[in-house]
């Protein structure tokens, strides 16, 4: 198994426009917000960034594969973040300021990811944000060769080679499916979210956040 660190210079490798994703993201998070979750976490490389914004809200992280959980606490900055190992749709608790999850969504199927949805509108505060990150399905099959076309492009410059780009790529049609932007849009505001934008998209990837 990789170590954290050679996970986390993978993530470098693969995600278009690196700081700007994840930079994006962090706009939503306000300094002074005092409750925050994540969901999905991963070793903590969007955490690392929550806590340096926000040393002192009560942060949350929920991962189900625990050797990432692992590594994510072993990280110095992050030993306040309490951890949980499980299932993000069975996180207890309300009152969250914001609730983030970046690159998990398009793993989760159209039922599972509506009652996903309609949970964390139920944890938020009046006023919070669900704040995702992530790969959504292009519209159309012309978008979706152009975008591939460039990311390979973009991973072969950050110094992958031809097969391992296009075997990272390989699986999103099946993992997309159908959910667009436009589709989990509609989604959010189905559930109740007052207001929904997409402040960020390059690609398949994107940023939407629901205002509760």
């Amino acid at each position: 198994m990789e170590g954290a660190g050679d996970y986390d210079a993978i993530a470098l490798k693969c995600v278009p426009y690196y700081e700007a994703f994840y930079g994006t993201v962090l706009d939503f998070v306000h300094p002074e917000d005092k409750k925050i979750l994540e969901l999905a976490c991963g070793t903590g490389i969007m955490t690392e960034r929550i806590i340096k914004k926000c040393p002192r809200a009560q942060v949350t992280c929920v991962d189900s594969d625990a050797w990432m959980i692992k590594k994510a606490g072993e990280k110095p900055a992050l030993s306040e973040v309490k951890f949980i190992n499980g299932d993000m749709r069975e996180v207890p608790g309300s009152g969250y300021d914001a609730v983030i999850i970046t690159q998990a969504l398009f793993f989760i199927a159209d039922p599972d990811r509506r009652e996903l949805i309609a949970k964390i509108h139920g944890l938020l505060n009046a006023g919070g944000r669900f704040v995702s990150g992530d790969m959504f399905a292009p519209e159309t099959d012309f978008e979706k060769e152009v975008y591939k076309r460039n990311w390979i492009d973009l991973m072969l410059s950050n110094g992958m080679s031809l097969p391992e780009a296009e075997n990272m790529i390989a699986p999103l049609d099946d993992f997309c499916g159908g959910n667009t932007i436009r589709s989990f849009s509609e989604e959010l505001n189905d559930t109740g979210f007052s207001r929904v934008i997409v402040p960020y998209r390059w690609g398949y990837y994107g940023i939407v956040v629901g205002y509760r």
